[in-house]
């Protein structure tokens, strides 16, 4: 195989890839699964085989003109099937807002993408770096934010009941489906400089728009932790205000890391980032008041958290526990006040049931330490 075409599916293959790999990355909670993810990108490779058979079909029985079928047909079908597996996906517990419909969407269409960008490059192997290069940066990131539109408008049609959901999901065709075809009408026609740049326009305002829908969705997630991360799910008042600031979890963890490795460093954060899904879980439940089926998913999800958090309360150990929950001072939440008193509430109450309450001199000595005030001598 010459050395270009084997560059040229390189290129093809990893740029699509490194971008997936970013937009990944901006879901802070990691409620995307990445099995889940990779499930999408293989669907999108799937999808290209079942719009190639179909387009053939379609061209074979004469259904439409060539012409229309580069033009409407092609683009249409192909956005119909990359969303197939986000219509599966959505009535899935583990689908939990259009933040994750973005993510599964994007991957669906690289993975339709980098096929393609193969189907192009053996067909035309003496100019594959030329088809790559150009591919990468136009059609791939055109296939993803078309998908990654419409996985979003079904994010936000879940929560949704009857004709409202319906508008919501056809709003994400009625906006992915233009785009597709708008690019292919310019594709056929000799328009010069302005389909390179209808193309970069797609591609990066695209990306970078879907990139902006994320970050508000994950602005409205952290609302619904605060609003509902606490003690029913036995998350502390100090846990819960280090899970409010998880966008700053390098600066969060480096003193962690520094006092007690790598390792527990590591295990902290996996604490934090599932007992930030339990909170977005427990807000996703409210919403799916109305849709029993899926609410009891939820609730079985929910269930699989909180064995999760345990055991990654007990990695963390007592003492570096204690640690985490003293990062932040009790005012740099507004949950911090209301988890406090009920821990308040419930310790007034314990001493008198059942002895001293180890916890709550654990707290006071935290503070005492923090505050730089001298202990007080210990009693055997």
């Amino acid at each position: 195989m010459p050395l270009t075409v084997v560059i040229g599916l390189t290129i093809a293959a990893a740029v699509p890839l490194v971008v997936l790999y970013v937009i990944h990355r901006l879901d802070l909670y990691g409620m995307g699964a990445f099995r889940t993810v990779l499930l999408c990108f293989a669907w999108g490779g799937a999808a290209f085989a079942l719009a190639f058979g179909l387009n053939n079909a379609t061209l074979h029985f004469g259904l439409v003109s060539y012409d229309n079928f580069k033009r409407f047909s092609a683009p249409i079908i192909e956005e119909i099937l990359k969303s197939l597996i986000l219509i599966y996906l959505v009535r899935r517990p583990n689908f939990t807002y259009f933040v994750d419909g973005a993510i599964y969407g994007f991957a669906s269409g690289v993975g339709f993408a980098i096929f393609e960008n193969y189907f192009y490059i053996f067909s035309n192997p003496g100019n594959s770096l030329g088809l790559a290069a150009g591919r990468v940066l136009s059609t791939n990131l055109m296939h993803a934010t078309g998908s990654a539109l419409v996985g979003i408008a079904l994010g936000l049609a879940r929560f949704k009941m009857g004709g409202a959901r319906l508008l919501w999901m056809l709003g994400g065709y009625a906006l992915a489906m233009p785009l597709h075809v708008g690019f292919n009408n310019l594709v056929t026609r000799d328009v010069g400089s302005l389909l390179l740049v209808y193309a970069a326009g797609v591609g990066f305002g695209g990306t970078g728009l879907i990139a902006a829908a994320m970050r508000r969705g994950l602005k409205e997630e952290k609302g619904w932790i605060e609003e509902k991360l606490g003690a029913a799910d036995r998350v502390t008042s100090g846990e819960a205000a280090v899970v409010q600031h998880l966008q700053k979890v390098a600066d969060l963890l480096a003193p962690i890391k520094q006092k007690f490795g790598a390792a527990k460093a590591g295990e902290v954060e996996k604490f934090l980032t599932v007992q930030a899904r339990l909170g977005i879980l427990r807000k996703t439940l409210d919403k799916l008041a109305n849709d029993p089926k899926m609410a009891q998913a939820v609730s079985a999800q929910m269930e699989d958290l909180r064995r999760q958090m345990e055991a990654s309360r007990r990695a963390v150990g007592a003492y570096c526990m204690l640690y985490v929950r003293n990062i932040f001072p009790p005012d740099s939440s507004p949950l911090w006040g209301r988890l406090e008193s009920v821990i308040q509430e419930r310790a007034a109450v314990r001493p008198a049931a059942g002895g001293p309450n180890l916890w709550a001199a654990l707290q006071d000595r935290a503070a005492q330490a923090g505050a730089g005030a001298p202990e007080e001598p210990s009693t055997p």
